[in-house]
């Protein structure tokens, strides 16, 4: 009787075997984690400036001025200047941003991440 339960056993490892392998793989194909997204970054910069610098290092970067207006599409008694408070360069893979400032630091990092997200205006 040992005898012929012997193959049963081995038939019930090699399913319980390759159920656990079937399911580890479709895990893997993924890419994802099911908690959430993983993301590694081979290499980023991150280099904390006051405003004024701040501003001075996106323009020198981008050519552009560091003060905007609103969109265009934005009634003119309603549009304000916005100033640039942090960037990341996608070029050198910087981000600028003021110390201890999580949110503009967490906004940044976001494109570092992500890519571009942001509205072209």
């Amino acid at each position: 009787m040992a005898v012929r339960n012997l193959p049963v056993r081995r038939w019930v490892g090699f399913i319980v075997a390759g159920s656990v392998f079937l399911l580890a793989l479709s895990g893997c194909m993924t890419g994802q984690s099911q908690i959430g997204e993983e993301h590694e970054l081979s290499s980023l910069r991150v280099v904390f400036l006051d405003a004024s610098h701040m501003q001075a290092k996106y323009e020198e970067l981008t050519g552009k001025s560091a003060v905007m207006r609103t969109p265009r599409l934005v009634l003119e008694t309603q549009r304000q200047e916005e100033v640039v408070v942090g960037f990341y360069d996608f070029r050198t893979r910087t981000i600028y941003c003021p110390k201890m400032d999580f949110e503009v630091c967490g906004h940044e990092l976001h494109h570092a991440v992500l890519g571009h997200f942001h509205l072209q205006r």
